[in-house]
């Protein structure tokens, strides 16, 4: 694709959140569950991860030749065993939405005076890898 410059992944992750909300009449237990797009330029082990705003328009690129199957295959088995060296990025990401819905609940229940102590937020891990797309350069020749 003329989307990218260079080999880029795609990822779509679902991150699940235990939350613990208090009320008058005890605790409740909820689980919550968000989907992420998360992109990475280079290889899993040397990942630069991209902003989520670039991942997010990765939805759009349109390919501009196949990838003979063979070497499909062999990218993407390739890609799969090494993907846990992203496990630690993955789970700081998924740290930080538990933070974000952490300060969304207390915001909201502190504005409807529902009671805050005690409300907790947190990740369960390890997040799910549901998708893992691969994003190659268009040769100068394809792009013409």
């Amino acid at each position: 694709t003329t989307a990218v410059t260079e080999h880029t992944t795609l990822l779509l992750v679902r991150y699940r959140f235990q939350l613990t909300l208090p009320s008058r009449t005890g605790r409740r237990q909820l689980v919550a569950e968000d989907a992420r797009l998360l992109a990475f330029q280079g290889p899993p082990h040397r990942a630069r991860w991209l902003p989520e705003e670039t991942a997010t328009r990765l939805l759009d690129a349109e390919a501009t030749e196949n990838t003979h199957p063979h070497f499909g295959a062999r990218t993407m088995e390739r890609l799969l065993s090494r993907l846990s060296a992203c496990h630690d990025h993955l789970e700081t990401h998924g740290e930080r939405l538990a933070a974000d819905l952490d300060a969304s609940h207390r915001r909201v229940r502190t504005a409807n005076d529902e009671i805050v102590r005690g409300l907790r937020v947190a990740a369960q891990k390890p997040a799910d890898v549901l998708g893992a797309y691969v994003y190659l350069p268009a040769t100068a020749e394809e792009a013409v």
